[in-house]
């Protein structure tokens, strides 16, 4: 009985302190607003609510620092955009400092470690970059693979820094990312070394929480980038978000943000040598392609399951072309798209034989070969991938059929003679590399997509 009292007195002990502290907490911050501690509520859920109960005034911003509108993240959880928040808002109060733009910038990093559409996306932003500051030296941070977008001969000003991001591979081979972080970080504090000092300025093209730490950590002087997966408050400069604003608007202002200007926004891209260019037609010569009024190429294949058509459905669209209209087929893709290749392969059956379509993909020896036949092509058929923006980039026509994972207002091909085909759904940006049903690549008919074709030609 003796214990069962101590602990009964403990009990009471603890409900009057922790009332005696939320009393406390609520003539601490009257006449500021709404209460922090409501009553009925735990000491411990009010604070994990404090930033977003917290009037304007709980935490005074450093001086030079104004008050923003809630950052869009770019999470689909809820809690996982609380958890930003929460670190952002004590980032914003307690930590971070603006710093002015050097007045001479000569080193500038941009970086870009990504996917071939999302660098392609970057080019506008890289080249108006190189125009506003031509005394520069920019290093440019890519992806392995995205080095082939850009000429061997690129010219004085433009390095090329690599960094395959693991968090960034299909599939990602790091959740978190942070040790790749600090790793590209190292790197970055190398390169400034040999180069006689830090980055002037750092630009993060992706809006990536971790390539903003690791250019800080490098020393950057002045970082400009896109707050949307956190750190925000360690950047200089952010670009306002625009719902539907493109991918090429958004980078050229963040540029803007800066303090560049920019004449124009012109589409990407991209120019081949015209040996390149006569070597894609080469290649189609080999194959018996040569002199054919119209040349159709195909990309099957896509880095996310989400956003691949059907390969019975593209079997069907190259019978259609081959057997209804005067065009040669041409197969294209890496060798990551063998197996989609071959899907629609065995879904032709034994029209895959005939002399009207030509299996190149897997067998180009790299991108630039892969853009000289594109670049032959008078039409290019494919999903939401890289392939498709490298053509609209190219100036070929594009017929690009696009999953309703993401907006093709922001995220689609741009030139010249780009069309889009997507079906409106209920799930639609739901952003998802996996799902149970495809609905709106299923709802996406043979007849429409090449009823379309029949018109882009």
């Amino acid at each position: 009985m003796g214990r069962q009292a101590a602990r009964d007195a403990g009990t009471i002990m603890l409900s009057r302190r922790l009332a005696a502290l939320r009393q406390g907490a609520e003539r601490v911050h009257a006449g500021r607003g709404a209460d922090i501690l409501p009553s009925g509520t735990s000491p411990f859920e009010g604070l994990l609510r404090l930033p977003e109960r917290l009037p304007p005034t709980g935490f005074p911003l450093p001086a030079g620092r104004e008050e923003k509108p809630p950052r869009p993240y770019a999470y689909k959880k809820p809690w996982v955009c609380r958890a930003v928040r929460l670190v952002d808002a004590a980032g914003e109060r307690l930590f971070s400092r603006r710093r002015e733009r050097p007045a001479e910038i000569r080193r500038v990093l941009v970086l870009r470690p990504d996917h071939l559409g999302d660098v392609v996306f970057a080019l506008p932003a890289i080249q108006a970059l190189r125009a506003a500051l031509p005394g520069a030296r920019i290093d440019l941070l890519v992806a392995t693979g995205s080095r082939p977008l850009f000429p061997q001969n690129v010219g004085e000003g433009l390095e090329f820094l690599f960094f395959d991001a693991p968090w960034l591979a299909r599939p990602a081979r790091a959740r978190a990312g942070l040790r790749g972080a600090l790793s590209l970080a190292r790197q970055l504090r190398r390169r400034a070394r040999e180069t006689g000092g830090p980055y002037d300025l750092a630009v993060d093209l992706r809006g990536d929480f971790r390539l903003i730490l690791a250019a800080r950590l490098a020393g950057a002087r002045y970082l400009a980038g896109r707050g949307i997966t956190g750190l925000g408050f360690l950047l200089d400069a952010e670009a306002r978000e625009v719902a539907g604003r493109h991918q090429v608007e958004g980078n050229l202002a963040l540029l803007e943000a800066a303090g560049f200007d920019h004449r124009e926004t012109p589409n990407p891209s991209i120019v081949l040598t015209q040996e390149e260019i006569e070597a894609g037609r080469a290649v189609l010569r080999g194959h018996g392609v040569a002199g054919a009024k119209l040349v159709v190429g195909v990309h099957p294949g896509a880095g996310l399951a989400t956003k691949r058509w059907a390969p019975e459905k593209y079997a069907t669209l190259i019978a259609r072309i081959a057997s209804e209209l005067p065009a040669r087929v041409v197969l294209l893709g890496g060798p990551g798209d063998r197996p989609a290749a071959d899907a629609v392969l065995a879904a032709l059956g034994e029209a895959r034989s005939s002399r009207r379509l030509v299996d190149l993909c897997g067998a180009l020896p790299d991108l630039r070969a892969f853009m000289g036949v594109a670049r032959a092509c008078h039409l290019f058929v494919g999903n939401d991938s890289g392939p498709a923006h490298v053509a609209a980039a190219l100036g070929v026509p594009v017929l690009c059929l696009f999953s309703a994972t993401n907006d093709p207002a922001e995220w689609g091909p741009r030139g010249g003679a780009v069309v889009v085909l997507r079906r409106r759904i209920e799930c639609e940006g739901c952003g998802l590399a996996e799902c149970g049903h495809h609905s709106c690549m299923v709802q996406l008919d043979v007849e429409a997509v090449f009823q379309a074709v029949r018109r882009c030609v």
